[in-house]
């Protein structure tokens, strides 16, 4: 009898932890419901150069409400991983990259902070600290990036070449179906 409360309270335990964890990352929020879902950037600023700078279609980042994303862009050639990993939400205005691989081979492993603000449901303002490029050069600069939610009829492409984007790069089905719906 003494083993199956001590069963039941080390399982009792264990789904604490886990739900506590996924609270702690912040995945519960408000603020996470709006982010999950697929975006493109449209627009990046430096801070070492004027103003905006319009971005050519094909930046994607995939947010997954079990705190996954995945950066990615698309070519004539097909779509390639520019960056993935977890993320996670502290408050309502900072989004945390925990980056798993990266063509920045000096991110990988190394929490990536971004000043998030939302605008409405459509658009996501997104701004971070980039100390070196993917080639190595210091840069020390701020990166500021404007991104749009994507909805399937704003796209270009059909449900089914979209879908099988989403399945080269993502290979849990319940992600694609999530984005795809």
């Amino acid at each position: 009898m003494k083993t199956i409360h001590l069963c039941t309270l080390f399982v009792c335990v264990i789904a604490l932890l886990a739900g506590c964890g996924t609270a702690q990352r912040g995945l519960k929020s408000e603020t996470a419901k709006r982010l999950f879902g697929l975006w493109e950037v449209k627009a990046i600023h430096n801070s070492n150069e004027g103003g905006y700078k319009k971005v050519p279609h094909g930046m994607f980042k995939l947010i997954v409400d079990d705190g996954r994303f995945v950066n990615f862009m698309t070519t004539d050639e097909g779509a390639m991983i520019t960056v993935d990993g977890k993320y996670r939400l502290v408050g309502d205005s900072l989004y945390i990259e925990e980056i798993d691989h990266s063509f920045n081979r000096s991110q990988i492993g190394k929490d990536n902070p971004l000043i998030l603000r939302l605008s409405g449901p459509r658009f996501m303002y997104l701004k971070w600290f980039q100390a070196v490029d993917e080639f190595g050069n210091n840069q020390n600069q701020w990166v500021e990036e404007i991104w749009q939610r994507l909805e399937l009829e704003d796209m270009e492409v059909s449900r089914v070449d979209l879908e099988q984007e989403l399945r080269a790069l993502v290979k849990d089905p319940n992600v694609v179906k999530k984005v795809i719906d």
